[in-house]
């Protein structure tokens, strides 16, 4: 049994190390890139592995890393009882709010006696 599962976690990895190896290349998004005009002085193939994209650089790349986490990043998280806060007495401590504080029931059982006898 223990050698079933070291033979099926084997080729579990072996299926997924191929699948990033041999990846569509083609399926990646198009991004702005490194520079990628250079060339080899021994063969002059190019280095890059996309050479017709340009250098990320400029105000184009600018933008659109301002832009790509900002609908994430931003807190529109609202609750109204913030609103009430008049003076925050610090930490640990509750704050002095506008209208009637919330009240609870301390013992919303009934119970006489909270001993345990």
């Amino acid at each position: 049994m223990k050698g079933i599962g070291i033979f099926l976690g084997t080729v579990g990895a072996s299926t997924f190390a191929l699948s990033m190896a041999f990846a569509n290349p083609g399926l990646l998004p198009a991004h702005p890139g490194y520079p990628a005009a250079g060339k080899s002085p021994v063969t002059g193939q190019a280095t890059a592995n996309d050479p017709g994209q340009t250098n990320a650089g400029g105000e184009s790349s600018l933008l659109s890393s301002q832009a790509f986490g900002s609908k994430a990043a931003m807190n529109d998280v609202s609750d109204p009882n913030r609103g009430r806060i008049q003076k925050s007495a610090g930490a640990g401590r509750l704050p002095q709010v506008e209208g009637p504080l919330n009240k609870t029931n301390p013992n919303p059982a009934g119970a006489k006696s909270t001993v345990i006898k």
